[in-house]
């Protein structure tokens, strides 16, 4: 099945501003006072909405993932060991 890509023409204001159709906005999930990313692709313009977790994330030290890899390989052996994992 071929998509058949949408177009309108807005008007680019000075400063570059421009409005997005209700129907883009919508369709992508872009909001009023969200936050997105704009890159200039092949000699097109792409907008796409950022998504942001709405909780907190752990960053880990060096030293923990090297810990994590450790375990991992470990779990990894004694599973290949016991047949669970080729």
């Amino acid at each position: 099945m071929q998509t058949q890509a949408q177009g309108e023409i807005v008007r680019i204001l000075p400063k570059g501003i421009m409005t997005i159709p209700k129907k883009f906005r919508e369709t992508l999930g872009l909001v009023e006072n969200g936050l997105a990313r704009i890159k200039t692709e092949k000699g097109r313009l792409i907008v796409e909405p950022v998504r942001i977790l709405p909780y907190p994330v752990r960053t880990y030290t060096n030293e923990e993932i090297k810990d994590f890899i450790a375990q991992d390989k470990q779990e990894t052996k004694k599973l290949k060991q016991k047949k669970l994992l080729s």
